[in-house]
């Protein structure tokens, strides 16, 4: 799977990279030097939509993709260059705040996320995923809907 490293103006489109499960470095804190060195390092793609950061990618033969547009046509084009289905499914998913590995836990390890979610959430669903650097708490609630339909938008924008 390819794994990708996005400049600082990009962050939606990390975003919705981790939540498909690519491994995506995304930090508004990364300088470009720094960019560059990580994706040669890593063998990352570089997603930027800076023309100066894109062309000192090319001339160090950095995979390097230029994106410009909104961010629903950002999405798409990387959706489709890269052949990443518009779906997101939790049990593929990384951690969209710091991309870490999500562990799905079911009922019997429900418990382990007792205290770090509210009482409501805790009672009302059975399934979490838990991130496993940062410990967010993952589950599919009032936001699954959305998710699901910004993903339908960018596969009517693939199609």
């Amino acid at each position: 799977m390819t794994q990708f490293i996005v400049d600082a103006m990009l962050g939606k489109l990390a975003l919705w990279l981790r939540l498909t499960g690519h491994n995506t470095i995304y930090s508004p804190e990364i300088h470009d030097n720094d960019l560059l060195d990580i994706a040669v390092r890593e063998n990352r793609v570089l997603l930027t939509s800076d023309a100066e950061l894109h062309e000192r990618a090319q001339q160090k033969e950095i995979n390097a993709l230029l994106l410009r547009g909104n961010v629903d046509e950002r999405v798409a084009r990387v959706f489709g260059e890269f052949n990443i289905p518009p779906r997101i499914i939790p049990s593929n998913s990384r951690c969209s705040k710091c991309n870490g590995l999500l562990e799905e836990l079911d009922e019997t390890k429900k418990e382990e996320i007792k205290d770090l979610v509210h009482e409501q959430t805790y009672n009302h669903y059975d399934r979490f995923w838990l991130c496993e650097d940062c410990q967010s708490v993952y589950f599919q609630g009032g936001q699954w809907e959305n998710i699901n339909e910004y993903m339908d938008r960018i596969r009517r924008l693939l199609s």
